[in-house]
């Protein structure tokens, strides 16, 4: 009697411990390197943390964050190249800015690791094309992320829960 309780206390312990591994927040991270599902116009994400602020031109982000969220839209009437600058800081995980083109079209501006941050202020070229582009965020492995773009186009938006 006393091996069948073992036995059974054995066997649930495990089947728990599987349950719990199921649960984990590893599904979210297969996006990170879709550009297909990148490129669709809504999110799909699992947030940790989230400090957003939108000032004028200026996105300001702390976050937490594994898949992929807007944070900028433009509809452009042409073409055209923006200086813009910017600031990705990655603590932990890994993270990307992708530029979408109206075409859906999904070009990475910046990537980084908690190994590879860049802590100063830099600035890069977009290429906005006529119609509607957008730039989204993109964490892989609940990514600790610190985020600030200038663009004096366009709409920056965040969560509100």
């Amino acid at each position: 009697m006393h091996y069948k309780k073992r036995l059974l206390l054995f066997f649930m312990t495990i089947i728990i411990g599987t349950l719990l591994i199921g649960c984990a927040d590893t599904s979210m991270n297969i996006l990170y390197n879709n550009n297909s599902e990148i490129a669709k116009d809504y999110n799909s994400f699992s947030l940790n943390r989230c400090e957003e602020t939108v000032d004028k031109n200026v996105y300001k982000g702390r976050l937490k964050l594994t898949g992929h969220i807007i944070i900028w839209d433009y509809e452009s009437d042409k073409d055209l190249d923006l200086e813009v600058p910017y600031k990705l800081l990655v603590k932990k995980g890994k993270a990307k800015i992708v530029l979408i083109s109206p075409d859906n079209k999904v070009i990475t501006l910046i990537e980084n690791t908690a190994k590879s941050s860049n802590k100063e202020n830099t600035s890069i070229k977009l290429p906005i094309k006529k119609g509607n582009n957008r730039i989204k965020l993109v964490g892989f492995d609940n990514a600790d992320i610190q985020a600030e773009l200038h663009i004096d186009r366009g709409t920056f938006s965040k969560r509100s829960f």
